[in-house]
C-alpha cells in the first residue's frame, strides 16, 4: 500500500510557490511584447509609436524597442523629436514633448516588437509619467484605424510612472482585436524559473530512488 511522503509533499509544496514567485516576477517585468493583428485590415498603412512625457521637463526616461517583426524596409521610416534608430531597432527618449515613429507597413498579417523601460527614479508624488503610445493609420496617412480612442487615435499606450525605485509600468488597450501586449520575463526571472525546475528534478529523482 502506498504511503504518502509528508516530507516530499511539502518540499513540492515550496518548490510549487518559488515557481509562482519567478512568475510573479516575469509579469512584472519592465520589457513588454506588443503585437498587433492586422488581419482585419486591407492593403497598406502606417504604423505610428510615439513615447511622450506628461510635460516637460520630466524625470528622464527610455523605451527601446527591439526584436522587430512585420515593419518592412527602414529606410523610409519618419523619425521626429528624441528618437534614434540602432541596429536592433530604436531608442525613444523623453526629452522632447513629441517623439515619434511613422513607418509604412503592409497589412494582413502581425506586426510585433519588444519594447523595454527605463529611466531616472523619482520618489515626488508629483513624478510626470511618459506615455508609450500605438497607433495605426490608413494609406493616406491621417485616418486612424480600428477602434482607436477617439482623444488621441492609438489603440493601445504604455504608461511609464517614475517612482523611488525602478518605476511602474500600466497598459491600456483599446482594440483588443487588433493590439496585445504580454510580459517579457527578465533574464533573472528565467533564472529562478530554471532552478525551481531543477530542484522538482531533484525530488523526483530522490522519490524514484527511494
Amino acid at each position: 500500500m502506498f504511503k504518502p511522503n509528508f516530507s516530499l509533499t511539502l518540499r513540492h509544496a515550496a518548490m510549487a510557490l518559488a515557481l509562482g514567485v519567478a512568475c510573479a516576477g516575469a509579469a512584472s517585468a519592465q520589457t513588454l511584447h506588443v503585437e498587433l493583428n492586422t488581419a482585419s485590415l486591407a492593403s497598406t498603412g502606417f504604423l505610428d509609436l510615439q513615447f511622450n512625457p506628461s510635460q516637460v521637463p520630466a524625470s528622464f526616461a527610455s523605451a527601446t524597442i527591439s526584436h522587430l517583426s512585420g515593419f518592412g524596409d527602414l529606410s523610409g521610416v519618419a523619425l521626429i523629436g528624441d528618437v534614434q534608430q540602432h541596429a536592433a531597432g530604436f531608442v525613444f527618449g523623453n526629452t522632447t514633448d513629441y517623439n515619434d515613429l511613422f513607418q509604412g507597413i503592409a497589412f494582413g498579417g502581425k506586426v510585433s516588437f519588444d519594447v523595454t523601460f527605463a529611466g531616472l527614479p523619482d520618489a515626488s508624488p508629483a513624478a510626470l509619467q511618459s506615455k508609450f503610445a500605438v497607433s495605426l493609420y490608413g494609406a493616406d496617412g491621417a485616418t486612424a484605424l480600428g477602434n482607436f480612442n477617439p482623444q488621441d487615435g492609438t489603440l493601445m499606450s504604455i504608461t511609464w510612472q517614475p517612482t523611488a525605485g525602478a518605476g511602474m509600468l500600466s497598459s491600456d488597450i483599446t482594440d483588443h482585436a487588433i493590439a496585445g501586449v504580454s510580459a517579457v520575463p527578465e533574464p533573472s526571472a528565467w533564472a529562478m524559473l530554471g532552478a525551481g525546475l531543477a530542484l522538482v528534478g531533484v525530488a523526483r529523482r530522490r522519490k524514484l530512488s527511494a
